[in-house]
Parts: structure tokens; C-alpha cells; sequence
């Protein structure tokens, strides 16, 4: 009897625990924290058009020798702009930096020596201009000296705007145009000189002719 009651004590609770173990779910594995986000990059893009302006200012400032005016600073635009060349692709924000300064160092060499050659071109221009009235160019070659004036004109606006790169283009042009006159008006001088030369010689061997032939018809008659 005492065994009998012992089973139906211990069979229900072993029955509970199993149970209670079974229905226990195993632990779960906590995730790890997520990686933090990756720090973001900045490309900076090669300064193509930086370097592109200062080595077009360096270009003109040589072309018209006008490095003279400043030249410390002309030298310092030219190591930062050999620097800043050097840092392309390497530290494109260092190199942006380096051409911009140096951009801004050949644009004080440029418009101060454009500046000081103001006078000299004047001069240049107001010479080439008598030469051509000399040489009658605004008769002989009128197309050439017509646009030497207009260049002239330009050039002299522009000074006083103190636009200094484009006036002495346009001074160069006047220049140039006024020489153009004077070649040319010398030249139709050279070709009528000639002309009246092979005419004077034209003329002296009909005379000469004629002399013969009235020779001829003399008949050497005294």
C-alpha cells in the first residue's frame, strides 16, 4: 500500500519536472554590436583648372617679357606652381591650394608689368604711325592703316580702363598693322618707281630709234 501511494506521489512529480525542464528554452547567444560605420571620405578632384589658369598667366608673362616687374614674386608664383604640380594625385587639396596662390602671384607680375610697359607702347604706336604717314600709307595702303588707327584707338581705351593685358594686344596689333602699311605702301612705290624707269627707258630707245631713222632718210645729206 505504502508503495503503491509512493508511485503516485513521485511519478507526478517527476512528471512536473520533466515538463518544466522541457519546456525551458536553451539561452540565446546575443548578437554582437554592429561595426560602426566606415568614416567617410572626401575625394578632392585634381585642380585641372587651376593649373590650367596659372600656367596660361606664366605663358603670357613670358611671351612679353614682363616677368622684370615683379620679379621675387614671379619666382615664388613658379615654385608653387612646380609644387603644386608635383602634389597632383597626392594631396589634391595641398596642390588646389599651391596653384590658386600661385595663379594670384602671376596676375600681380602680369598687370604690373603691363602696367609699366603702358608708355613704352604708346611711344611704339605713335612711332609706327608717322613712319606709315611718311611712307603715305593711308593712301597706298589704306585696308592696313585704317585698322592700325582702329587698333590704336582700342589700345588707348583700354589703358585708361586699365585693362592692361588686352591693351597691349591691341597695341601689339596696331603695330604690327601700321609696319603691314608701310610695307605695302612702300612697295607700290618700288613698282611705280620701276614703272616710270622702264618707261623713261622706253622712251630714251624710241628716240633713239627715231635718230637712226632719220639718219637713214638723210641719207647723210649735209
Amino acid at each position: 500500500m505504502k508503495r503503491i501511494l509512493w508511485y503516485w506521489v513521485v511519478v507526478p512529480i517527476v512528471a512536473l519536472m520533466a515538463g518544466a525542464c522541457a519546456s525551458t528554452p536553451p539561452p540565446k547567444e546575443e548578437a554582437p554590436p554592429p561595426a560602426p560605420p566606415a568614416p567617410t571620405v572626401v575625394t578632392v578632384p585634381a585642380p585641372e583648372a587651376e593649373l590650367k589658369n596659372a600656367e596660361s598667366l606664366k605663358e603670357t608673362i613670358d611671351k612679353y617679357n614682363l616677368s622684370f616687374a615683379l620679379p621675387e614674386e614671379y619666382q615664388r608664383a613658379n615654385e608653387e606652381l612646380a609644387a603644386g604640380k608635383e602634389a597632383m594625385g597626392k594631396d589634391n587639396a595641398r596642390a588646389k591650394d599651391l596653384l590658386v596662390s600661385a595663379g594670384k602671384r602671376y596676375n600681380a607680375v602680369l598687370d604690373a608689368g603691363l602696367e609699366k610697359t603702358a608708355e613704352t607702347r604708346s611711344t611704339e604706336m605713335n612711332t609706327a604711325r608717322k613712319k606709315a604717314e611718311a611712307a603715305k600709307a593711308p593712301r597706298a595702303a589704306v585696308a592696313e592703316y585704317t585698322l592700325a588707327e582702329n587698333k590704336r584707338a582700342e589700345a588707348i581705351r583700354l589703358y585708361g580702363e586699365k585693362k592692361y593685358l588686352e591693351a597691349y594686344q591691341a597695341s601689339e596689333e596696331a603695330v604690327a598693322a601700321y609696319n603691314r602699311s608701310i610695307e605695302i605702301a612702300e612697295q607700290k612705290r618700288l613698282a611705280a618707281e620701276k614703272k616710270l624707269s622702264d618707261a623713261a627707258q622706253e622712251q630714251e630707245a624710241t628716240t633713239s630709234r627715231l635718230e637712226d631713222v632719220s639718219k637713214e632718210i638723210g641719207g647723210g645729206n649735209p
